[in-house]
């Protein structure tokens, strides 16, 4: 797809890139990423994303431009990591209202709302997609290009943990490195540049956690309240749910992060039985199979009610299942 994709970029002087809302390494990794790269052979690319960007990613070269620059209302929209249009945030009107949507994606729930739409579910990041692309186009990926998308490919294999760490992942890691990426830089960003109010926080969490069917569910929550007296924000919560999936032999682990009176965002994490994308979709989310979530418009304790209700109908019927 490659050359289809090059002849929208070709043909256009401005060309908008945008990123998921609640803003994570890969969705904002590969925005800047391609517009460090193609900037330099003239293109003009706005790097737009929904308010609030998360602070947890300021060590990404080129941050500070996001937002920056107020994108033109039809110009080509490159989007990253999103599974729709409702994911774009505050962007979805310019995403709609576009000529050329060019949908980059790696999630099994993606809709192919692009009129182009790059989505392969077996890559590890989208970063990887967006490098493979830059390579196929054959275009210079100069140093801090190099350094957002090995931070997408960092972040999304959890530092090369998750069951998603492929071949392709660490050869694209490895030349990126070769590149000019600063795996030093990033690796500390990503995980040792933590305030203190997140631990704070999911000590918090840690305290109140659920053990469930031998330890297979493990699930926790973290109010708005809780949020307040450990001084985090509900985007510090985000990474606080790898914490809950270390648990040896554990199937699912959860995590409810008040968002609102209304409003509860839910992680999920799995392992080897449960189907972490389709549980999700349940409720309306999306995800990875083993990695996904989803955002409920029902206070805290209904959210966990109705989600766990699901979950431990599923595990009961897991364990009266005889394995084959």
């Amino acid at each position: 797809m490659a050359p289809r994709i090059w002849q929208v970029i070709e043909k256009a002087s401005v060309v908008t890139a945008v990123t998921h809302k609640d803003a994570d390494g890969d969705t904002l990794g590969s925005a800047l990423a391609l517009a460090l790269a193609l900037e330099p052979i003239g293109k003009t690319v706005p790097v737009v994303s929904s308010p609030p960007v998360p602070g947890a990613w300021w060590f990404l070269p080129g941050i500070e431009r996001v937002n920056r620059q107020t994108p033109p209302a039809h110009a080509p929209v490159f989007i990253f990591d999103a599974t729709d249009t409702s994911r774009a945030g505050t962007y979805e009107p310019l995403v709609k209202e576009a000529t050329v949507v060019v949908n980059v994606d790696h999630h099994v729930s993606n809709t192919r709302f692009g009129t182009i739409n790059l989505v392969l579910t077996d890559a590890a990041s989208t970063g990887e997609l967006v490098y493979d692309l830059l390579k196929a186009w054959k275009l210079d990926i100069p140093p801090g290009a190099a350094s957002c998308l090995y931070a997408t490919i960092l972040s999304d294999t959890g530092g090369f943990r998750h069951d998603n760490t492929s071949l392709h992942a660490l050869r694209a890691a490895g030349e990126l490195a070769q590149l000019g990426a600063d795996p030093v830089t990033i690796a500390r960003g990503l995980f040792k540049s933590r305030p203190a109010s997140s631990l704070r926080m999911q000590g918090r969490i840690l305290q109140g956690l659920h053990f469930e069917f031998g330890d297979k569910l493990v699930w926790g929550s973290i109010t708005q309240a809780g949020l307040r007296d450990s001084g985090a924000t509900t985007d510090q919560a985000d990474s606080a749910i790898d914490q809950l999936n270390t648990v040896r032999g554990q199937e699912l682990a959860i995590l409810f992060k008040e968002a609102g009176p209304r409003l509860t965002k839910v992680s999920l994490r799995s392992r080897d039985q449960i189907d972490a994308a389709e549980l999700a979709a349940e409720f309306g989310g999306g995800g990875h199979r083993r990695a996904a979530g989803m955002e409920l418009a029902m206070p805290l304790k209904e959210a966990e009610a109705r989600v766990l209700a699901e979950v431990r109908a599923r595990m009961n019927a897991m364990q009266e299942t005889p394995k084959a």
